[in-house]
């Protein structure tokens, strides 16, 4: 069975469970619950076995769907987030920072019936920044930038350059109050960020850089 069939059986058996009888008449937090397994299954990232997701997801909802859910808000939310948390337990999937939560927020731009679910809280939204491979090897590689990330040609680099103008231990990227920041480890053929030689510096969305021979796009994911 693919990783999709299995998110789809767990996800519709969960449902049944969860909601069937508290809301018996009212589809909505059935609803939000698959747009959440479906948000899930669409973040999840790496190979069968080594499989990891976001555990931070804000649903949003009209005002007036809110204050008509906001009665019901923490079984909700506990509910929500179980299904992800025993979803990624069923098919294999850790998640990045922790235990799982959602949080149910109201947005004036939605309108009565639609539904909206972003990553991270509402209270406290998590930017994600992610290198793409644009001249380099492994051709198309993405590589997510969450707390330190070497690169280099080490086999112990997080992003592992095959490009001999790349040295070992290459660059670091750590991820500072939010934001991205590249360091040069005194590489041999040194660290360019947009066509420039640094040191160190912090990043943007678009930024380019260059070790060696390898171009990489910094990019929001």
């Amino acid at each position: 069975m693919s990783f999709l069939a299995r998110i789809e059986q767990f996800c519709a058996a969960f449902i049944e469970r969860a909601f069937a009888k508290t809301f018996p008449s009212d589809l909505e937090p059935a609803q939000i619950a698959r747009k959440l397994a479906s948000t899930m299954e669409a973040r999840t990232r790496g190979e069968e076995g080594h499989l990891s997701a976001p555990s931070r997801y804000s649903v949003y909802v009209s005002p007036s769907d809110f204050e008509r859910l906001a009665v019901h808000r923490e079984y909700l939310e506990r509910a929500w987030a179980e299904l992800l948390r025993d979803l990624g337990a069923k098919v294999g999937v850790t998640f990045e920072e922790g235990d799982v939560k959602v949080v149910m927020a109201a947005r004036p731009t939605i309108p009565p019936g639609a539904i909206a679910v972003e990553l991270g809280d509402p209270a406290n939204p998590v930017t994600r920044f992610c290198l793409r491979m644009v001249e380099g090897v492994p051709p198309n590689g993405v590589y997510s930038l969450a707390g330190k990330v070497r690169i280099g040609r080490s086999e112990e680099s997080e992003i592992l350059l095959v490009d001999p103008s790349v040295s070992r231990t290459h660059a670091v990227v750590e991820v500072e109050s939010g934001k991205p920041v590249v360091r040069d480890l005194g590489s041999t053929n040194g660290t360019f960020l947009n066509g420039r030689r640094i040191e160190t510096h912090s990043l943007r969305d678009g930024d380019e850089l260059l070790f060696g021979n390898t171009r990489m796009r910094v990019e929001l994911r």
